[in-house]
């Protein structure tokens, strides 16, 4: 994707950077920080359902015409966070992830004996967050490297292909990362930059689904970060 190869190379550029000016440990507080790059969303079940008519017997039973399985696949997309440093190690952030992924919908059972079949279509899917992050200075490799832990939650819209349905719901993620600082200065209008590598576990509710059961997804992200 695009935004792949634009945070590959401005990584490449910030490799060939200075050293850093001051150590991670006394990096600025009270700072804005903006980060872009990609994403990697994992696929889930979205359930099965089936389509029945009620039977003229009695007592009255439902009569299966077909069955039906649905599932969200894999996808690549856009990652972007504005956070702002509250503390040397706490910072509050809203994040802006965008994917389509493909959903596939596989028909069995037809009660004509139809060999089964898949439908498939793409969902322009978006999450709108705000979430914590908190740096584990304790576990910190060298000067330059610290892991890190966050969680929040926010807004699912999912946009159906032809721009026929929309649905709407909710988002929930815990996980972690490492940050890796490129460069650090204690004056100028960018005072840092560096990669970011994350690894979420996300909790959509409602949105697309054929029940109400909440699914999970695993996602991992690589951004480049600026420091302002």
């Amino acid at each position: 994707m695009t935004c792949w190869r634009l945070t590959l190379a401005v990584l490449l550029v910030s490799c060939a950077a200075p050293a850093l000016a001051q150590p991670p440990s006394e990096r600025p507080t009270h700072r804005f920080e903006v980060s872009v790059g990609g994403l990697w969303l994992g696929g889930t079940d979205a359930g099965s359902d089936d389509a029945a008519l009620r039977a003229n017997q009695t007592p009255a039973a439902p009569f299966t015409l077909f069955d039906t399985n649905t599932r969200i696949e894999p996808a690549s997309g856009f990652d972007g966070r504005i956070g702002f440093w509250l503390t040397r190690t706490l910072a509050v952030e809203g994040g802006f992830l965008y994917v389509r992924p493909s959903v596939r919908t596989r028909v069995t059972g037809d009660i004509e004996g139809t060999e089964a079949l898949t439908a498939e279509e793409d969902v322009d899917q978006y999450f709108i967050d705000a979430s914590a992050v908190f740096l584990l200075d304790v576990l910190r490799i060298g000067e330059r490297t610290i892991p890190f832990v966050s969680g929040g939650g926010g807004y699912l819209r999912q946009l159906h292909e032809g721009r026929t349905l929309i649905e709407t719901g909710q988002v929930y993620h815990v996980g972690g990362g490492i940050r890796h600082w490129l460069r650090m200065r204690d004056r100028g209008f960018i005072r840092g930059a560096g990669v970011r590598l994350d690894g979420r576990a996300y909790l959509l509710v409602h949105g697309f689904a054929l029940d109400d059961g909440p699914r999970p997804h695993g996602a991992i992200s690589g951004t480049f970060f600026l420091t302002f």
